[in-house]
């Protein structure tokens, strides 16, 4: 009878770890932003093509990533044990977006993302620009004139 009993507790017992392991376990979810070097972004805000230098020699230093999406939420990039090449490879991104998949992972108020895939996003940065051949305002989106010399706008890519 107790072996009968032990049994039948060790069976409930099974059961509800599995249901609790189950529920722990998540879906990889996709999000895209840009790499990040999270010591320069943390500290000084550092993010862009103008930090793409320092972001590279950061990462190849061993520094910690993160993936910044356009929204501003800001994801440690974690390296999926049973998939460490995904995170080697996003390496070769800093200071570009990409779209990357992997488990979320929340704790004490610290998001990550468990990398499992990565994919280069195709840059926005190959958009005409127009700019005023004297220079008199910033690159423009659209074409005209400049209105402050008055000059027809030049595209440049």
């Amino acid at each position: 009878m107790r072996c009968l009993l032990a049994l039948t507790l060790l069976s409930v017992v099974a059961a509800i770890s599995g249901l609790l392991a189950q529920q722990h376990r998540q879906k990889p979810q996709t999000i895209s932003g840009e790499v990040v070097c999270l010591s320069c972004y943390l500290t000084h805000g550092a993010k862009g093509e103008s930090h793409t230098k320092c972001a590279v020699a950061c990462v190849n230093k061993g520094l910690p990533m993160g993936i910044l999406t356009k929204d501003g939420k800001l994801f440690v990039v974690l390296e999926d044990h049973a998939n460490a090449d995904a995170y080697q490879q996003l390496k070769k991104f800093a200071a570009k977006t990409v779209t990357v998949t992997g488990i979320i992972a929340k704790r004490n108020g610290i998001t990550g993302i468990a990398v499992q895939k990565v994919a280069p996003v195709a840059s926005s940065s190959h958009k005409v620009q127009y700019v005023c051949p004297m220079g008199c305002i910033p690159p423009q989106d659209k074409p005209g004139n400049c209105p402050k010399c008055g000059m027809k706008l030049v595209a440049k890519q």
